[in-house]
């Protein structure tokens, strides 16, 4: 009997051996599996819209994309933006924006756009004709709204912006109270209210770190308010009407701060230009303050710091914006925007 078992030792050792590399393998699979799953982040876009983006050709609009945002039903563009990468906003073009709202009053509503193109307001799908643009709704229904922007040529900017402000009036204001916008918090990207889930990635690869601050008093300093990762680029955008942040009134003075970091690929002199029609942002290279236009000699390879500080003061009837453009050895004219996808919010350019 112990010789048998002691013949059968190797074959036991041989099964062991065999079964700890399958589970080995398993595992091994199981955190391949694993980490793929975490190069992608789930969650719920609860507040937002549904957008819709055409190019135009001809007569007609094109579907070029769709997806979920989270903004309102307001829509800007400036005139040397893509609304959507791959149209051309100064061919022509069309953005639809649809969401839910719970209401919590009973009567008569009122729905009104300011556009710089040609606008349609549909509610529960029907359209809002704009010589009567009151709907009477009741307490507690949910209804659709959908904002159709159509901007077919160039002559629809305004102050070098494609513009349109959806405003309402609601039965607690009142028909004779001003208009107002429609708070994010209010729209629901869902009629049951409960979101819609999204997949997004879990690094922000390409984009800048913003910092915003309020102006404490017409000739104060300005204080922090906050600081966040955004995905966006170095310029900004803010309409007189609109806050730049929640809590920071425009009129009373903000400055705005916004770093990231780019890999050059040319070796030579670099220059750097902040046009804008109000203030003349500070632009640093590397925590070094350049002046507009003056040469900046950089080497391929480098990773630079890039920061812009802007710093409004006054009032504005034309609203809050910079562009920030640069030319390179390889492109020394015309200056160009930088584009997102050369912008990365970390110096080792894997995301934040």
């Amino acid at each position: 009997m112990v010789f048998k078992i002691r013949k059968k030792i190797p074959l036991i050792i041989c099964v062991l051996i065999a079964c700890f590399a399958l589970i080995s393998i398993n595992s091994s699979v199981a955190s391949a599996d694993e980490g793929n799953s975490l190069t992608r982040a789930e969650g719920k876009l609860v507040h937002g819209v549904y957008t819709e983006y055409f190019r135009r050709e001809g007569v007609n609009y094109i579907p070029v994309a769709s997806q979920y945002e989270n903004s309102n039903l307001d829509f800007s563009c400036s005139v040397n933006r893509e609304p959507y990468p791959g149209i051309n906003p100064n061919n022509g073009f069309r953005v639809s924006k649809t969401a839910y709202v719970k209401l919590s009053g009973s009567g008569t509503y009122m729905f009104m756009t300011s556009t710089t193109g040609n606008t349609q307001v549909y509610v529960n799908d029907v359209l809002v004709q704009p010589t009567y643009p009151y709907v009477n709704l009741q307490a507690g229904q949910i209804i659709k709204i959908k904002v159709i922007s159509n901007f077919p040529t160039n002559a629809q900017s305004k102050n070098g912006q494609f513009v349109t402000d959806f405003y309402w009036k609601t039965p607690e204001t009142g028909l004779n109270f001003p208009a107002q916008h429609i708070a994010q918090e209010l729209l629901y990207t869902t009629p049951d209210l409960q979101g819609i889930d999204t997949v997004v990635p879990d690094k922000l690869v390409h984009g800048v770190y913003t910092e915003y601050e309020r102006r404490q008093s017409p000739m104060g300093n300005f204080i922090p308010v906050a600081s966040q990762f955004e995905d966006g680029t170095l310029d900004f955008r803010c309409q007189y009407n609109k806050q730049p942040y929640p809590g920071i009134d425009p009129a009373a003075g903000f400055r705005v701060q916004k770093t990231a970091y780019i890999k050059l690929t040319d070796t030579g002199m670099y220059r750097f230009y902040s046009a804008s029609s109000m203030v003349i942002p500070q632009i640093y290279v590397n925590d070094v303050l350049v002046q507009n236009t003056s040469p900046v000699y950089l080497q391929a390879g480098q990773i630079i710091k890039v920061k812009v500080v802007a710093a409004f003061h006054m009032p504005s009837a034309t609203g809050y914006n910079y562009d920030l453009v640069w030319s390179t050895p390889s492109n020394p004219a015309p200056y160009k925007l930088i584009p997102q996808e050369l912008l990365y919010t970390t110096p080792d350019l894997n995301g934040v």
